[in-house]
C-alpha cells in the first residue's frame, strides 16, 4: 500500500506485490501522452488514406479523359477513350452529312452540325431538337457558348448565325452577305468573341471577318490559305487554322501581325495536311485537327489525323488511323 495526502483527502491506491505505487498526476501525465500519440496516429493514417484516395480519383479522372469526334467525309460522330485509344460511343452520319463542328453540352448531350442543319441528341442518340438549314444552303457551325447557349451558322446568300436555346428556341438571328456566292465556299467553323461580335474565317476571299450582331462588317484581316477555324487565347490574341495553307498562325487581330506561324513540317513526327479545328488547351498545349480529305497521298504516309501539342510544340499524343477514325476535323474535349 502507498499513500498520497493532500489538504483536503487521502488518496489511496493498491497495487499487487512488488509494482511500485505511482503518483496520480503521474498516470495523468502518461494518460495524456498516450491519448495524445494515439489520435496524432490517427492523424497520419488519415493523411495517408485521403492521399491514396486522391491519387485513386485522380487515376480515375486521368482513366475518364475523352474526346468528342468529327470530320467532313466520316460517316459518324464520335466518343474516343484518350488513353485507349478505342471508340466507346458513336452515332451514325447518313452520306452526304458533312460534320464540321461538334460539341458536348453542359448536360452531356451532344450537338452537331451536319450541313443539313444541326442536332441536338442525347446519349442515348433520342433527337431533343433539329433545325434545317434552308434549301440550298449549309449549316456549318454548331457550338456551345460560355453562357450556355449555342451558336449555329448556315452558308448561304444571305449566310445566317443564330443563337439558340438548349430548348432550340432561336433567340437571336444574324443575316449577313459573304459576297462569296457559293455556299461552300463560304465558311466552316463561326466563333463569337469577348466583344459578342462573331468571327467568321472565309474560305474563298482569305479573310477573317468580325461581324455585329446587326450583321454590320466590323473589320477584315487577310491571312493565307482557306481558314477554317479562329480560337481566342489568353493573351488576346487567336490562333487560325489556315486549311490547305498546311499552317496555322497566331494572329493579332487588332494589328494584322502574325506573331507566330506552325508550318507543314514544323511537328516532329507529324506532317500537316488541311489544318482543320485547333483547341488550345489549359495548359498551354493544343489540339490540331489534321484533316487529310485533299491530299489523295496523305494516307499512305501514315501521318496523324489529330495531334496534340504540347506548349513548346513538341507533339505528345496523336491518333494516327485512318481505317477507325477516317478524317477529323472537330473535336471537344470531355472532362
Amino acid at each position: 500500500m502507498c499513500q498520497y495526502a493532500n489538504a483536503n483527502t487521502t488518496h489511496m491506491i493498491f497495487f499487487a506485490g512488488w509494482i511500485p505505487c505511482v503518483h496520480p498526476a503521474i498516470i495523468g501525465t502518461l494518460a495524456y501522452y498516450l491519448i495524445s500519440t494515439l489520435l496524432y496516429t490517427m492523424k497520419i493514417y488519415t493523411f495517408i488514406l485521403s492521399a491514396c484516395l486522391l491519387l485513386v480519383c485522380s487515376a480515375c479522372h486521368e482513366a475518364s479523359h475523352h474526346l468528342l469526334l468529327g470530320g467532313s467525309g466520316w460517316d459518324k460522330i464520335a466518343i474516343v477513350n484518350k488513353n485507349t485509344k478505342e471508340i466507346e460511343w458513336e452515332h451514325p452520319l447518313e452520306k452526304g452529312w458533312e460534320c464540321n463542328s461538334v460539341a458536348v453540352t453542359p448536360d452531356r448531350n451532344i450537338l452537331f452540325s451536319y450541313s443539313k442543319g444541326a442536332k441536338l441528341i442525347t446519349r442515348d442518340h433520342e433527337e431533343i431538337w433539329n433545325i434545317s438549314a434552308p434549301e440550298g444552303c449549309e449549316m456549318q457551325t454548331a457550338r456551345v457558348l460560355s453562357n450556355g447557349n449555342y451558336l449555329l451558322a448556315w452558308c448561304g446568300n444571305p449566310a445566317t448565325i443564330m443563337e439558340v436555346n438548349a430548348k432550340g428556341e432561336i433567340l437571336s438571328k444574324t443575316d449577313f452577305d459573304t459576297r462569296i456566292e457559293q455556299p461552300h465556299a463560304q465558311f466552316r467553323q463561326v466563333n463569337k468573341n469577348k466583344r459578342g461580335n462573331y468571327l467568321v474565317p472565309l474560305f474563298a476571299t482569305s479573310e477573317i471577318r468580325e461581324i455585329s450582331p446587326s450583321g454590320q462588317l466590323l473589320k477584315s484581316v487577310k491571312v493565307d490559305g482557306n481558314p477554317f477555324s479562329v480560337a481566342a487565347l489568353d493573351n488576346g490574341n487567336y490562333l487560325v487554322a489556315c486549311g490547305d495553307a498546311h499552317c496555322f498562325i497566331e494572329l493579332n487581330f487588332e494589328t494584322g501581325d502574325i506573331v507566330r506561324e506552325m508550318n507543314a513540317n514544323d511537328i516532329e513526327g507529324a506532317q500537316l495536311f488541311f489544318v482543320a479545328q485547333l483547341l488550345p488547351k489549359r495548359d498551354g498545349g493544343l489540339y490540331i485537327c489534321n484533316w487529310q480529305g485533299h491530299d489523295g497521298e496523305a494516307a499512305k504516309g501514315h501521318y496523324p489525323q489529330l495531334i496534340e501539342i504540347n506548349g513548346a510544340g513538341k507533339m505528345v499524343w496523336d491518333l494516327n488511323d485512318n481505317a477507325t477514325f477516317g478524317m477529323i476535323s472537330s473535336i471537344c474535349p470531355i472532362d
